[in-house]
């Protein structure tokens, strides 16, 4: 291990896991070692990770423990070696990986598109809120209704990436905004309630509430017409988007030292455009200026804002606290040992 791990150490580094994997992995073909980088079963991941732990971080270690090792690391340790990981498991020209589960024997060389694996998504996602919320009410396939996070090399170099829809992107920011300012319309803060900290048989009671100085019904009700109007802003949105023409809005969103990029796309026809092997170069054949997204989410913004001011007022004036509406308690258990620093009585972190 070299004390400062540069590309070619990297390189090198990625390239002793793959012949750990299979010594046979340097002599195939390009396809054939793609194939097996997104195929990759656990055992021959397990001997990756072993040899990256050594070569990047001098680690020793056995395959048996390889990966607890991992998940056990800090994360300013992770860098150059989710770098190299990425070398030894990523697709195409930009050695993209994305960070989800997917079925036995489906690996990301099983779609074409963005839009093909999204489109499963939402398939596989409609099949199981059918069989288990009663009354399931369909819903009509939208682009990218939940962002997707992945990794590849941009100029060689690793990037954490985030891919949304424009309609979730905007919708997300106006979540964020509309907290805030909520928080200005009925101040309110967290506080234990009486059963916080309380043994139970599998661990202690979590139980935090809201103060809100007697308005927390009101409170509750502001935040529930937020939340159904966020719901119908983003099936909006997304509609409004379909007509137009395909495009990626692309935007560096690296900061404290760690590289992270945005990829928004407006709508499916932008997702069908945009090949998982050839990813970077297929966004920039439909790319539109981040500043589209901005002038977007300034209008979305005006309205929201709008709209939550005067259903501030009208709950103040209308929404009577006695009439209250059911819905289910939930009681959250927490592991022991966990959140210690929010139990502790003279805790600095004491809510």
């Amino acid at each position: 291990m070299v004390s400062f791990m540069d590309d070619n150490g990297i390189k090198a580094a990625a390239r002793k896991a793959l012949m750990a994997a299979d010594p046979l992995y340097h002599s195939w073909p390009a396809d054939q070692q793609e194939r097996f980088r997104a195929t990759m079963d656990e055992a021959a991941s397990n001997r990756v990770d072993a040899v990256l732990l050594g070569e990047v971080l001098g680690i020793s270690c056995t395959t048996e423990n390889a990966r607890d090792i991992w998940r056990g690391l800090p994360l300013e340790k992770l860098e150059h070696l989710n770098w190299a990981k990425l070398l030894t498991a990523g697709i195409g020209e930009d050695m993209i990986w994305l960070n989800e589960s997917m079925a036995e024997h489906v690996s990301l060389l099983s779609f074409d598109t963005l839009r093909d694996y999204d489109f499963d998504d939402y398939l596989f996602q409609e099949k199981v809120n059918g069989r288990e919320i009663e009354d399931y009410q369909k819903r009509d396939y939208y682009a990218l209704r939940f962002p997707r996070w992945a990794r590849l090399l941009i100029e060689g170099k690793l990037y954490y990436a985030t891919l949304s829809s424009l309609a979730t992107y905007i919708t997300n920011q106006l979540k964020e905004q509309g907290q805030d300012l909520i928080q200005r319309l009925v101040p309110h803060e967290y506080v234990h309630g009486k059963n916080h900290g309380k043994q139970e048989k599998d661990g202690v009671l979590w139980d935090l509430q809201i103060d809100a100085g007697g308005l927390e019904p009101q409170l509750d009700e502001l935040k529930q017409q937020w939340y159904q109007y966020l719901q119908q802003r983003w099936t909006e949105l997304s509609k409004s988007f379909i007509c137009q023409p395909p495009a990626a809005f692309m935007k560096d969103t690296s900061e404290y030292g760690e590289a992270n990029y945005l990829f928004l796309f407006n709508n499916s026809a932008a997702l069908e455009r945009t090949r998982w092997r050839y990813f970077l170069s297929d966004c920039r054949q439909i790319e539109g200026a981040f500043s589209e997204v901005e002038q977007q989410l300034d209008q979305a913004w005006k309205l929201a804002e709008k709209w939550l001011q005067e259903a501030h007022q009208n709950i103040l004036q209308n929404f009577d606290p006695a009439v209250t509406k059911l819905r289910k308690k939930r009681k959250i258990v927490v592991a022991p040992g966990a959140f210690d620093s929010l139990l502790r009585p003279d805790g600095d972190d004491e809510w």
